[in-house]
């Protein structure tokens, strides 16, 4: 009888002890958390902006075909108020002699030069890439040669449109430089506008 509850107690043990081996280890699991990737920022545009392009200004007055017509460069330098709003400053100046012609005249005259000073208010709008925008402001338009000098200042407006090309924007717009009579004794009793065709590219801070 006791060989027998040995030989059972023997045989339990056993059991167990096979059973533990079967067990394996349950090792913890490590997570290596991820880095999250760093978020490069932007730097803040200061809304400053300076542009430089091609002008042509052209006068014209009640004379049939009479015209005054020159190569100018343009300079401005603005500042963003709001995306929607800007301010302007624009400079614009000859860049050879004025060419005068008429239904029987044409040829440049010696010496001789126009120039527009302006600041104008820039209401603007984006629309996906291509922007629209209006100049409302006053300057003064000058013409002169070598023996005379003529200005007329006033009330300036002009429209225009732009689109991005990298890191620069590229725009082109018409300005109405001077709608009125006489250009300073220039084209007496006279109906005279000026106009200024721009083609340019602004870069901004």
């Amino acid at each position: 009888m006791k060989i027998q509850l040995s030989l059972t107690a023997l045989l339990l043990t056993s059991t167990f002890a096979l059973a533990g081996g079967d067990l394996a280890p349950v090792e913890p699991e490590i997570i290596i958390p991820t880095a999250m990737p760093s978020v490069v920022e932007e730097p803040k545009k200061t809304g400053i902006y300076i542009g430089l392009g091609y002008s042509c200004m052209q006068m014209t007055a009640d004379t049939p075909d009479e015209e005054y017509m020159g190569d100018e460069v343009s300079a401005n330098i603005g500042y963003n108020i709001h995306e929607n709003l800007a301010i302007e400053a624009r400079y614009t100046a000859s860049i050879g002699d004025i060419n005068y012609n008429t239904w029987n005249k044409d040829y440049d005259i010696e010496g001789s030069s126009m120039t527009n000073a302006g600041i104008y208010l820039k209401p603007q709008i984006n629309l996906g890439g291509l922007g629209l925008y209006a100049l409302l402001g006053y300057g003064q338009v000058t013409i002169e040669d070598d023996f005379n000098s003529y200005s007329e200042s006033g009330f300036q407006y002009g429209i225009g449109t732009n689109f991005a090309v990298s890191a620069v924007t590229m725009f082109i717009d018409y300005r109405r430089l001077y709608d009125g009579t006489d250009f300073d004794s220039m084209a007496k009793n006279q109906d005279v506008a000026v106009n200024s065709f721009t083609l340019g590219v602004n870069y901004e801070f």
